[in-house]
C-alpha cells in the first residue's frame, strides 16, 4: 500500500469513471487492495425511489458467509446493525458490546470465514430520506489498528458518501438543485478537506469558531447535505474544492 494521500487521490479519480454497478463493485474491490483492507460492504437500507427495504447491497464477503448470516438470523443480535440504526457518526466495531452468547458466536464464526478482526462502519443519511451504510474490515493487529484507524476514518467518511452518491446516480438518476457557495464557504470547506478542525480553520482564516460552524451549516444547506462528511464529499465530487488543495 502506498501513502494514504495517494490512495485517496487515486480513489477520487477512479470513482468519477464509475458508470455501472459492475464498475462500482470493481471499484470497491480496488479500494480494499489500495488500503490493505480485508472486506467492504455497501448496504442501502432505503433509497428515495424504491419501496422495498435493503434495495442495494454490494459486498466482498464470501457468499457462504452471507447465506449463513441470513440463515442464522444474525441481524437480530449483530451489534453493528443496532449501532447503525442509531448512530449518525462512524463507529469502530471494537467499541461495541459483544458480550452476549449469540453475539460472541456471530463474531467467532465471522472470524472463521475470514471477515476480519477489525471493522469500521459509516452511516450515511441523505436529504431525500435515503439511508445507507458503508463498512470496511481489516486483519490488522490491535496495535496496528490504533495507528491506522484514524486515517481510515478520515478517508472513508468521504469515500462512503462517494459510493452512495454513485448508487443514487446509477440506480435512480437522482439529482438535486444546488445553490452556489460563497468564496468564504469554499475556503472553510477547502481547509476541512485537508483535515483541519474548526478551531484550526478559524485560526487560518482569522475568524471565530462560531463563524466557521455557520459557514459549514450554510454550505450544508446549499449542497443538500446532512453531515460534515457528506458536505465535504459533495464539495470534492463537484470540484468546488480539491482533496489536495488549500485556501492559500
Amino acid at each position: 500500500m502506498g501513502t494514504f494521500d495517494d490512495a485517496f487521490d487515486t480513489s477520487l479519480s477512479e470513482v468519477e469513471g464509475v458508470k455501472t454497478m459492475d464498475d462500482l463493485r470493481a471499484f470497491v474491490t480496488r479500494l480494499l487492495k489500495r488500503y490493505d483492507l480485508r472486506h467492504a460492504v455497501y448496504h442501502a437500507v432505503s433509497l428515495p425511489t424504491r419501496i422495498e427495504a435493503n434495495p442495494v447491497i454490494v459486498f466482498t464477503y464470501p457468499e457462504q458467509w452471507a447465506a449463513h448470516y441470513i440463515e442464522s438470523n444474525y441481524f437480530a443480535v449483530d451489534p453493528v446493525v443496532g449501532a447503525a440504526a442509531t448512530n449518525l457518526l462512524p463507529f469502530d466495531w471494537g467499541r461495541l458490546d459483544r458480550r452476549g452468547v449469540r453475539t460472541k458466536q456471530l463474531f467467532g464464526e465471522a472470524s472463521e470465514f475470514g471477515i476480519g478482526r477489525q471493522g469500521l462502519t459509516f452511516p450515511i443519511r441523505g436529504p431525500t430520506g435515503d439511508h445507507a451504510l458503508f463498512t470496511v474490515t481489516s486483519n490488522a493487529t490491535d496495535t496496528d489498528w490504533e495507528k491506522l484507524r484514524r486515517m481510515y476514518m478520515r478517508d472513508f467518511q468521504l469515500l462512503a458518501h462517494f459510493v452512495h452518491g454513485k448508487v443514487l446516480e446509477l440506480e435512480h438518476g437522482v439529482t438535486l438543485p444546488l445553490k452556489p457557495l460563497s468564496s468564504r464557504e469554499r475556503e472553510v470547506l477547502s481547509w476541512a478537506v485537508k483535515g483541519l478542525q474548526n478551531d484550526a480553520i478559524a485560526h487560518k482564516l482569522g475568524i471565530s469558531e462560531s463563524a466557521v460552524r455557520a459557514y459549514f451549516l450554510s454550505a450544508r444547506g446549499k449542497l443538500n447535505c446532512v453531515s460534515r462528511s457528506h458536505v465535504l464529499a459533495t464539495a470534492v465530487s463537484m470540484r468546488l474544492v480539491g482533496p489536495a488543495s488549500g485556501a492559500g
